[in-house]
């Protein structure tokens, strides 16, 4: 998922965000700046129990959420003042889709 082409999602800006979505993947980047606090903050109102995720931008967390008919995974990465969100079927494929736009954020 997200190799060559599909990497130019980036640019696309609706809003407050940019999104992008493929099958069950959903990544969003928040246009706006976060600190550490902020970043917190947003940690903080995700329903569940944060697990963190070493090596993914300055600060990341997971979640594992049961929905009414499949479970999924959120990722809240906060790299560079950045915030990205991921919601993947799996905690594999939210981290390998954060090592894509994180580094295409630079």
């Amino acid at each position: 998922m997200l190799t060559g082409r599909e990497r130019t999602w980036i640019l696309h800006w609706e809003g407050s965000r940019s999104a992008y979505r493929e099958g069950e993947l959903y990544v969003s980047v928040a246009r706006a700046s976060y600190d550490r606090q902020s970043f917190r903050d947003v940690v903080a109102r995700t329903k569940g129990q944060p697990v963190t995720e070493p090596g993914l931008g300055d600060a990341a967390y997971s979640f594992h959420v049961q929905g009414d008919s499949q479970d999924f995974v959120l990722l809240d990465v906060l790299k560079d003042g950045r915030l990205v969100q991921i919601t993947a079927p799996s905690a594999e494929e939210a981290r390998k889709a954060a090592s894509t736009v994180l580094a295409q954020l630079g």
